[in-house]
């Protein structure tokens, strides 16, 4: 290790001191912490979290749900919101504290964990051997991820202290829902897991779409306050960016035009941001509304009719309902050179691509044509992105993984 390395590492934590000690001192202290709490294990422990500890969705919350019906396993989710903790209680879930010494003893005593994003879901400790870590992820990679992108400064300090702070060092399985080789290919080198590691039974959360009926529409709707005149529900769904601003980038004139052919075809747009990104503001207009962006964006799924998005993996869930879907890329060019993609969009786009507003509001105009249009390349897209089709993803990774239901 040159002088000259080390200067720049030191250069560069100079300027990142928040991070640095919540991604390095933060982790080295829990680790430390926990290796004076026992490991025994408790076989009947299951914990789980989610999206930092932030809210309570995705692939972990439907299989908590799952086993909370199925099973006689203790269940604990682990939230750092305390207004979480008030409204899972109210459910009567078990929930606990993230920053709390009886969470790293939980986590130590843990049968299996499981996460969709990371460590940070629950908390860096040092886990049990015994202790089987899923990764859920939460969406097959449009976009590039993990070991495909520049090492941040936090990891390299990670090697450092050996704080085993990447996915490979501490999680035994990833979930996916395709068995393409291409895509576990992908999966390999971004996480840099052993194909033995990548489980393709599906995501718990996509089970849903097969066991939603017409009460559980009603619920949904009754839940968003959607309003009995709205014959047809667009979801505008884009990815996360890098600068954590959420952008609708058309003129305020074709806004109006939007809302006005919306209002006209009794129709609405919800309007769904990354949960990691800062909101606007819609409330001039009628039929486009903002949605908190820690909704469970599966009911939304459920609920709507046509899908937008661009490079979010949420598209390839979204097939296996074979609705129509929009590919509103207006930042193509810049955004394959600054996050960089896996595919060719044009090979792969179920839907049309949409470089502005003006060519949106004549996609949602001739709705019905590019269904029609599209739906042999969705249904293709649809078998390719997705190992099954069934609403059993659930059933076969606890069925791998040796969880008894009833």
């Amino acid at each position: 290790m040159t002088l000259s390395f080390l200067f720049n590492l030191l250069l560069r934590f100079k300027n990142n001191r928040v991070r640095f000690f919540r991604e390095i001192l933060f982790p080295f202290g829990i680790k430390l912490i926990s290796k004076f709490i026992s490991n025994r294990i408790n076989e009947n422990l299951i914990v789980m979290g989610a999206y930092g500890g932030k809210t309570y969705i995705d692939n972990t919350k439907y299989l908590f749900e799952y086993l909370n019906r199925h099973s006689d396993y203790k269940l604990v989710w682990i939230t750092k919101s305390y207004d979480l903790i008030r409204e899972l209680k109210k459910k009567s879930i078990n929930v606990v504290f993230k920053y709390d010494l009886k969470t790293i003893r939980l986590l130590r005593k843990a049968k299996f964990i499981f996460i969709s994003h990371g460590y940070d879901d629950i908390l860096p400790i040092e886990f049990s051997p015994k202790t089987t870590i899923i990764l859920t992820w939460h969406g097959t990679p449009f976009k590039r991820v993990n070991g495909h992108l520049e090492e941040p400064l936090w990891k390299i300090w990670g090697k450092i202290f050996r704080l085993n702070l990447q996915f490979n060092e501490y999680v035994n399985y990833l979930l996916t829902p395709t068995g393409g080789t291409y895509e576990h290919k992908v999966l390999k080198k971004a996480f840099k897991m052993p194909k033995k590691k990548i489980l393709d039974v599906g995501y718990p959360r996509n089970d849903l779409f097969f066991k939603k009926d017409e009460i559980c529409i009603k619920r949904l709707k009754h839940f968003y306050k959607i309003p009995n005149k709205i014959k047809k529900i667009y979801l505008y769904a884009p990815t996360y960016r890098k600068d954590l601003i959420l952008k609708f980038p058309i003129l305020e004139s074709e806004l109006i035009r939007l809302n006005d052919l919306l209002i006209k075809k009794k129709s609405l747009l919800l309007f769904k941001g990354h949960i990691f990104v800062d909101t606007i503001n819609f409330n001039e207009y009628e039929n486009i509304k903002l949605v908190e962006k820690t909704t469970d964006i599966q009911e939304l799924l459920i609920l709507s009719d046509v899908l937008i998005s661009d490079y979010s993996g949420v598209i390839f869930d979204y097939l296996i309902t074979l609705k129509p879907i929009l590919m509103f890329t207006y930042d193509l060019e810049v955004f394959k050179k600054v996050r960089g993609i896996y595919y060719d969009i044009e090979e792969i786009a179920p839907g049309p691509l949409l470089f502005n507003g003006n060519d949106l509001i004549n996609a949602i105009k001739n709705i019905k044509k590019i269904d029609i249009e599209y739906r042999e390349i969705r249904k293709k897209m649809r078998d390719r992105f997705n190992k099954y089709n069934d609403g059993k993803s659930t059933e076969r990774l606890l069925n791998l993984l040796n969880i008894k239901c009833s």
